[in-house]
């Protein structure tokens, strides 16, 4: 029963992860700038996309640069998840980890489809990519 437990307690955001773009500085690729990427991007065509720790949904809505996206809010942790062409989930609704709650797409400002993935603690932009490693390194130690 434990291992059961814990085995839902943190998913990744899609089955297959594939780095597109990195956090941190970098020459963006619609304006050639050097700008701040607050998340990674990972490759996906119509991929499901998945709630990667238990928390409730806050935001649910479109803007010009992330097109449809999802904050997901979970203790002190936020996550983002945008560029996305489908959403099955509501302001406030509960997602445990693993939950379906969108299909990747390409809405808003992009080159092509892929999901945009943020995580911040406390409001602060940490990277993404070693907060998953971590967070699954833990899981498996548990396990």
């Amino acid at each position: 029963m434990t291992k059961l437990l814990i085995t839902f307690c943190c998913c990744l955001p899609l089955r297959h992860l594939s780095l597109t773009s990195t956090y941190g500085y970098r020459v963006h690729p619609l304006n050639g700038k050097i700008r701040f990427h607050s998340g990674i991007d990972l490759r996906a065509r119509t991929d499901t996309v998945f709630a990667v720790m238990p928390g409730h949904v806050d935001f649910v809505g479109y803007n010009e640069f992330l097109g449809v996206h999802i904050r997901v809010v979970s203790s002190d942790f936020t996550f983002l998840y945008g560029h996305l062409s489908q959403v099955f989930v509501l302001p406030g609704d509960a997602v445990a980890a693993g939950t379906p709650i969108a299909v990747s797409g390409s809405s808003g400002r992009v080159t092509g489809e892929h999901l945009h993935f943020s995580v911040a603690y406390r409001q602060v932009p940490v990277n993404p990519l070693l907060f998953l490693s971590d967070l699954m390194k833990n899981s498996n130690k548990i396990k």
